[in-house]
């Protein structure tokens, strides 16, 4: 052993003996200690050093178990804050913490040691959950909020059940502990046993339910239950709602536990709000996973029920008067400031809310949607921000559309009768279809919650809020965004000064802003700059800071994303921001747009055309299409949508063929590709007839053509307009060619019938626009000396 290792364990002897001989402990003491043997441990350079450590060690753990077992002297909870015995215990928890983090043996000798059931048999330091009103201290005394070890205590069960080399010891322990407690015959012990059972199973869910489910330990419970008093009622109740996200123990829960719970929510067994609103909670849960609704954007995250779980939930009356009941708790000024009462209610309605017939419920209901509101603002509770952000994300969810692929799937299997069963382990039949949960009617429900002023709480919960809340929160602004109607109004509300942190990872907390959440908050941002002026919507400022994320967000998978973030920089193109433009260009986007243009999807690549029509005219865009070394193919592409089937993307193609024909490079391009005239023909001579063609049969033929995209019936004016749309573009192509491209292009266009079909267009072109284009072409290949036909 050196030098500096024997100095290290003589310190560490000297403060346990200090430890041991005091009576008068701080928690500086407790921390000192355990900082010394961390560092002595990650030092020792020899077995033997390690064994004086792992002695020093136990030692530790020894007088830990002592001072854990000390119980406060105060017994109001606003007291206890400045309780030294609550403060050395919490100095311990933390150091525990800290010495357990990858310390596999001190983890298992923690379970072994007196110190474990010390710590599970902490006494709860938190108000009284029975307790409607806070506190009334003095108004002229400072009141603090009191130690609550509960937290601190479930952190350090969670990091050493993580680290411990053997989970099933630690679970025969714990049982061990836990049952001796539960079973004795003073009150007292009973409520620290029950407590310590909750807080394995909010630890470690695999460990806590493993004990749940021994042998006919629910059953034993449930004989007795209703004996024991509220408090330890609530207790179970709750640690049994925690439990049922594990499916085996949702099962034995449903099977054993069912009747007590019903008892109590159904049939008035008990007045007690706090325990009405846990075992509403559970039989929720049970109830959920019994038809097969996905629970997964609930709080615990429900596993998939198998087909054998025959566990009893609610039926539906039941469940609508579960959903009730969670109303009533929320909107009863009684139970305000009563968290216990106020989470359970939140947590019950986040489960319910999956449900289409009970979102309408809550949408229906103003008195509960202002309670829930109310609620968000002032607190400042994480699971309470989560299950209310959880709620407010069931309400406003679009159901997800299926690609053509997928809906082609769904037919063949229902073809083959493959489809999932409600016995299934698939959590809802992928071919649901429920009318409350349409487009139109979740569009509603957004607009009711926007007009009755959801951004208030929607801000209070933002702030400070996890990352997991951010995530939720993001979602949620997109769905409210999604109806048109409601994007002016949230703009001015200031769901802007939400987004862009998010889209932006612009954000203080130390945790990053994951993808899901910069991409529902990026489409957010997209969708308001589709519609809505972006100049308006964002500062000018701000309007440079979009770039980044909306291309960001092109090079997603999602077809969606694609398109909105496409439509967006289309608008932000056609500003005439010089420096939204550069950055566009700086920030690779015209090879992405470029790249989209050969999506599969026909909106994407509609979206990606149009979105390059408007870069055509900032100059860099438009030097970079003039390039004859660079790009031909990219002209090349441009003439081939001049020839879509999609009127809007041949619009654009060809709006863009029209800027740079002004290009003399350009010309000499179109000219050089193999179809290009004739595809420019086809613009001009679109319904356009011939000396021998039936009239209506080509003008019913071009309304075809361009209303391909419309599966309404067939509006003529929009049919002749549109017919317009495209011959001016390629009548302004063929000025260009004449007028740029000099005689020699004129000739060739000359050959191919060019001046009939102008001339044509002239006579059959009621608009001005296309009429002086084709007459100015005309002129101009007339002044190159080229005969016209007498005719024209």
């Amino acid at each position: 052993m050196s030098n500096n290792n024997e100095q290290a364990a003589e310190k560490v002897k000297e403060l346990l003996l200090e430890l041991s001989t005091s009576k008068d402990i701080q928690p500086s003491h407790i921390t000192e200690v355990s900082s010394s043997l961390i560092a002595s441990l990650a030092n020792a350079d020899s077995d033997d050093s390690k064994t004086i450590i792992r002695t020093q060690q136990n030692e530790f753990l020894g007088r830990c178990a002592e001072l854990l077992a000390i119980q406060p002297s105060a017994v109001d909870p606003v007291a206890k804050e400045g309780d030294p015995v609550l403060q050395v215990q919490a100095a311990i928890l933390k150091s525990l913490v800290r010495m357990v983090m990858n310390d596999v043996p001190f983890a298992d000798a923690l379970f072994d040691s007196k110190a474990y059931p010390a710590i599970l048999r902490l006494p709860v330091t938190e108000a009284d959950p029975n307790s409607s009103a806070p506190s009334t201290k003095s108004t002229t005394t400072t009141t603090t909020k009191p130690v609550d070890l509960k937290p601190m205590v479930a952190i350090l069960l969670a990091k050493a059940f993580e680290t411990a080399s053997n989970k099933d010891h630690v679970q025969d322990r714990s049982a061990e502990i836990v049952l001796v407690d539960i079973g004795s015959d003073k009150i007292k012990v009973r409520t620290a046993g029950f407590h310590a059972l909750g807080t394995i199973v909010q630890a470690d869910m695999s460990i806590g339910c493993g004990i749940l489910t021994k042998e006919g330990l629910l059953a034993e419970l449930m004989d007795c239950i209703e004996l024991e008093p509220e408090n330890i009622q609530i207790i179970l109740t709750e640690t049994l709602s925690m439990a049922c996200a594990d499916a085996k123990t949702r099962a034995a829960v449903g099977l054993y536990c069912s009747e007590f719970l019903k008892s109590i929510v159904l049939r008035g067994a008990s007045k007690n709000q706090h325990l009405k609103g846990a075992a509403a909670v559970a039989l929720t849960k049970i109830s959920l996973a019994n038809s097969r609704k996905d629970p997964s954007v609930g709080l615990n995250g429900l596993e998939e029920t198998s087909q054998d779980d025959k566990s009893s939930g609610a039926t539906g009356d039941e469940e609508v008067q579960l959903t009730k009941l969670f109303a009533t708790l929320l909107r009863d000024d009684k139970n305000d400031g009563n968290k216990g009462v106020q989470l359970n209610a939140v947590e019950g309605l986040a489960y319910a809310s999956i449900q289409p017939a009970v979102k309408q419920m809550i949408i229906s209901d103003k008195a509960l949607l202002l309670s829930l509101f109310q609620l968000g603002e002032d607190t400042k509770s994480n699971p309470l921000k989560y299950g209310l952000i959880i709620i407010l994300n069931n309400l406003t969810a679009y159901r997800k559309r299926l690609t053509p692929e997928q809906e082609q799937m769904i037919k063949l299997k229902k073809m083959a009768g493959t489809l999932p069963k409600s016995g299934s382990k698939r959590p809802q039949n992928i071919d649901e279809n429920d009318p409350l949960d349409a487009e139109a009617v979740v569009n509603q429900r957004n607009i009711t919650l926007v007009k009755l002023g959801v951004m208030p709480t929607l801000h209070s919960i933002g702030h400070q809020a996890s990352e997991t809340v951010r995530q939720s929160l993001a979602q949620v602004l997109r769905n409210l965004i999604t109806p048109p109607e409601t994007r002016g109004l949230l703009v001015q509300q200031g769901v802007v000064r939400l987004l862009m942190p998010m889209a932006l990872q612009q954000l203080q907390q130390e945790s990053p802003t994951s993808e899901p959440t910069k991409t529902a908050a990026t489409q957010a941002l997209a969708k308001l700059s589709i519609t809505l002026d972006p100049r308006l919507t964002f500062k000018s400022h701000k309007v440079p800071e979009l770039v980044k994320p909306l291309i960001w967000l092109m090079e997603s998978t999602d077809q969606l994303c694609q398109f909105e973030s496409l439509m967006a920089l289309t608008n932000l193109g056609s500003i005439g921001d010089v420096e939204v433009s550069s950055l566009i260009v700086q920030d690779g986007a015209i090879e992405k747009m470029e790249n989209l243009q050969f999506s599969e999807n026909i909106m994407v690549r509609r979206a990606a055309t149009e979105a390059l029509c408007n870069m055509i005219f900032f100059e860099p865009v438009f030097e970079l299409y003039s390039d004859p070394q660079k790009s031909k193919e990219k002209i090349h592409l441009m003439l081939a949508l001049c020839d879509a089937d999609d009127f809007m993307t041949r619009r654009a193609a060809s709006g863009a063929l029209a800027v740079l024909s002004t290009n003399t490079d350009v010309c000499t391009m179109i000219m050089a590709q193999d179809r290009g005239l004739e595809i420019l023909r086809s613009l001009i001579t679109l319904g356009v007839p011939g000396p021998k063609s039936d009239k209506k049969a080509v003008e019913a033929k071009a309304i075809e053509d361009v209303l391909s995209d419309q599966d309404s019936v067939v509006d003529h004016v929009v049919a002749v307009a549109r017919i317009e749309e495209l011959r001016h573009r390629g009548a302004e192509c063929f000025k260009n060619l004449v007028k740029i491209g000099g005689k020699e292009i004129s000739q060739k266009i000359a050959a191919q019938g060019g001046i009939q079909q102008l001339a044509n267009l002239v006579q059959a072109s009621s608009n001005e626009a296309v009429r002086y284009c084709a007459m100015e072409a005309l002129k101009e290949m007339s002044d190159q000396g080229i005969e016209l036909d007498k005719r024209v």
